[in-house]
């Protein structure tokens, strides 16, 4: 079913890049779609597609670019409105649900985080995408024929905030609490990417779980409550030798100033070690670092566009410039 499997990032950029036929449309750098699903199994979309601007020109010719989409919205989101409602009507008739694509909206603005990007972003509404199982939420009937994210673009899905994911197909990238994410290029077989969300186990007052099945991600919390003992552990040897003015952050005894990375350099060289683009708590996982100063450092490398930084969910994805537009 060719009509469902265009539901991939490469149609939709496609989408804004033929949308208003006869008008000059800026190209498409990277695209991110984010799916957030409901827990009546309704979902919002949110197809961000970004746009490098490289000099004050390029500024100037998106700012005409907002300026047409404004004088006439509907020229440039009637074709994009025009083809989802269409495959929407089609995962219908092959699910059996009963489904619509509506609240379509379209808006554009300048960015600059530091670089400056031109930023079209579709919303839209895609009512029934989740299959009902049981108490369970399942994402994924609906890529009948599989879906295809391109170099650079990012699919993020994000589940009902009472929900947790059980089962995932592929791996994802990033798995944060509900959200999971995936980076292209990535070729996704039939009925995939699959999601699974189930309620979470209540608590009482006191946040505790209420007796019942065994949480599947036990573990990780528990490692992670482990890692944070040791990194405060850690940061209070830090403290110590600091006042006794011993060696700090990154630095040993007999050293020179001039053999001493800076954090940032060392950030910066992992990444390069690392195909160019690494998640944040990975980042700081293997300098055990703690969260905040990894935020400040990557910050900092981001202010002096060294690095750049994508939230995905609650989860930041860093990446070498050169990766990302390449």
């Amino acid at each position: 079913m060719d009509g469902t499997r265009v539901v991939g990032i490469v149609l939709l950029a496609l989408l804004v890049t033929q949308a208003g036929a006869g008008q000059t449309v800026p190209d498409t750098d990277n695209t991110v779609t984010r799916i957030s699903v409901a827990a009546d199994g309704d979902a919002e979309w949110t197809v961000t597609v970004r746009t490098r601007l490289h000099d004050e020109s390029d500024v100037r010719a998106y700012r005409a670019f907002e300026d047409r989409v404004r004088e006439n919205r509907s020229q440039y989101l009637d074709p994009f409105r025009d083809r989802l409602t269409g495959v929407v009507a089609t995962a219908a008739d092959r699910t059996g649900r009963s489904m619509t694509a509506e609240n379509f909206a379209i808006s554009t603005t300048v960015q600059q985080v530091p670089r400056r990007w031109g930023v079209v972003e579709y919303t839209f509404t895609w009512t029934a995408f989740a299959r009902s199982d049981g108490d369970a939420l399942v994402v994924g009937d609906v890529f009948d024929g599989g879906l295809f994210i391109a170099r650079n673009d990012t699919l993020v899905v994000t589940g009902p905030s009472s929900y947790e994911v059980t089962q995932v197909t592929p791996n994802p990238e990033t798995r944060d609490d509900g959200t999971v994410s995936w980076l292209g290029p990535r070729e996704f077989a039939d009925d995939r990417p699959k999601v699974r969300y189930v309620p979470a186990p209540a608590t009482d007052e006191t946040g505790t779980a209420q007796p019942g099945a065994p949480r599947q991600d036990a573990l990780p919390f528990v490692l992670g409550i482990i890692g944070l003992a040791v990194a405060l552990a850690g940061a209070i040897v830090y403290r110590r030798q600091r006042r006794r003015g011993d060696p700090g952050d990154g630095e040993q005894p007999g050293t020179t100033a001039a053999a001493i990375q800076t954090d940032g350099d060392r950030v910066v060289q992992l990444l390069g070690d690392s195909g160019g683009q690494m998640k944040q708590s990975a980042i700081a996982e293997q300098f055990d670092w703690s969260a905040s100063k990894t935020s400040r450092v990557v910050s900092a490398l981001t202010d002096d566009g060294r690095v750049e930084k994508l939230r995905i969910g609650r989860e930041n994805v860093v990446s070498l410039p050169d990766e990302r537009e390449e």
